[in-house]
C-alpha cells in the first residue's frame, strides 16, 4: 500500500498543480542570452570607443575617443571594414549601420586585407555584433566601466578578475555592478563574503539588479559553507520579502525559486501563500512548481 502511495503521489500533485487554475498556467520562455561587457570584449585584441566620421559603403572612418584595449591612441583615425561584417551576417539578419557623428564601442582585429592609404584596415570581431552604440545618457559610465574591465583583461589573470568583482558590487557605476552580477550568475561563483553587498542590492531601483541578487543569495545559502551563517535567518527573510512584495513580477518569480532551493523552516508556507494570491500567473506557477518538486523530494526521502 505504501509503495502504491509513493508512486501515485507525484501524479496527484502534478494534476493538482495543473488543474488549480483555468486556463492552465504555462511556464514563460527563458530570456534570450546576452553577453555582458566583460565577455563581449574578451575575444577582441583591440577595443576602442570611437566616433564615426564617414562611411563610403565599405570602409568606415572612425576617430578614437578612448582606447580600451590594444594600445590605440586617442584621436587615431581607424578604417573599419563594415562591408565584410555585413556580408558575413546570417540570412535574414538586418545589416549593421554605423551612424555618422555617433560614438560606438568597437571590437577590432587587424584585417587580412592589409593596409589602405598607409593605414591599417580593421575587421569587426563578432561581425555585426562587434559594435555597440553608446547610450545618449550615461555614456561616461559605460566608457569608464569598459576601461576598467579592459585593464583586467589585458592583465590576463583570471584570479584578478574574481578578486575585483566584490569591489564592483559596491560601485556607484551601475555598469560595473551589472558586469559583476552577470559574471557571478553565469559562472555560478560567489561565496558568503559577498552576502552583505547582495543584500544592499535588493533595494536597488533596477529590477534586474534585485533579480540577480536574489538568485545569487539563494545559490550561496544553499551551499554547505553557508549553513551556519550568523545572519542566515535575516537573509532568508529578506529573500522571502522580495518574493512576496517586490513590485516587479520577474523579481518575485526569481526570489520564489531561490527561496524554494533552501531547506529553512517555514518556506513551504510562504510558497503556498505565493501560489494562492500573487497577482501574476507566472509567479503563481513558479510557486506551485517548486512546491510540487519539494513535496516529491520529501516523498523519496521517506523510508519504506
Amino acid at each position: 500500500m505504501r509503495w502504491h502511495a509513493r508512486r501515485l503521489l507525484p501524479v496527484l500533485l502534478a494534476l493538482l498543480a495543473a488543474g488549480s487554475r483555468v486556463p492552465a498556467v504555462t511556464e514563460p520562455p527563458p530570456a534570450p542570452m546576452r553577453l555582458g561587457w566583460y565577455e563581449w570584449m574578451g575575444v577582441a585584441p583591440i577595443v576602442v570607443v570611437a566616433e564615426v566620421l564617414a562611411d563610403d559603403g565599405k570602409l568606415v572612418q572612425a576617430l578614437t575617443r578612448t582606447g580600451i584595449k590594444g594600445g590605440v591612441p586617442t584621436d587615431a583615425v581607424l578604417l573599419v571594414d563594415l562591408h565584410k561584417a555585413n556580408r558575413e551576417r546570417d540570412v535574414g539578419v538586418p545589416a549593421l549601420k554605423l551612424e555618422r557623428g555617433r560614438a560606438y564601442a568597437l571590437l577590432l582585429t587587424p584585417s587580412r586585407n592589409g593596409k589602405r592609404e598607409d593605414r591599417q584596415v580593421f575587421d569587426l570581431v563578432r561581425g555585426i555584433k562587434g559594435a555597440r552604440a553608446l547610450p545618449a545618457e550615461g555614456a561616461p559610465a559605460v566608457v569608464e566601466a569598459a576601461r576598467r574591465l579592459g585593464e583586467i583583461q589585458e592583465r590576463k589573470n583570471d584570479a584578478l578578475l574574481w578578486e575585483s568583482l566584490p569591489e564592483f558590487l559596491e560601485e556607484t557605476n551601475p555598469v560595473l555592478v551589472e558586469a559583476a552580477l552577470d559574471l557571478y550568475v553565469k559562472f555560478r561563483r560567489g561565496d558568503v563574503s559577498i552576502v552583505p553587498s547582495l543584500e544592499l542590492l535588493l533595494d536597488h531601483p533596477r529590477p534586474d539588479f534585485r533579480e540577480h541578487a536574489t538568485l545569487l543569495l539563494g545559490a550561496i545559502l544553499s551551499r554547505e559553507a553557508a549553513r551556519n551563517l550568523p545572519e542566515r535567518a535575516t537573509v532568508v527573510a529578506t529573500i522571502a520579502g522580495r518574493a512576496r512584495r517586490d513590485e516587479d513580477p520577474q523579481v518575485r518569480r526569481t526570489a520564489t525559486a531561490s527561496l524554494a532551493s533552501l531547506e529553512d523552516a517555514g518556506i513551504d508556507e510562504i510558497l503556498r501563500a505565493i501560489a494562492k494570491d500573487d497577482p501574476d500567473q507566472n509567479v503563481r506557477f513558479e510557486a506551485e512548481k517548486r512546491l510540487y518538486e519539494r513535496n516529491a523530494r520529501e516523498v523519496t526521502r521517506r523510508p519504506d
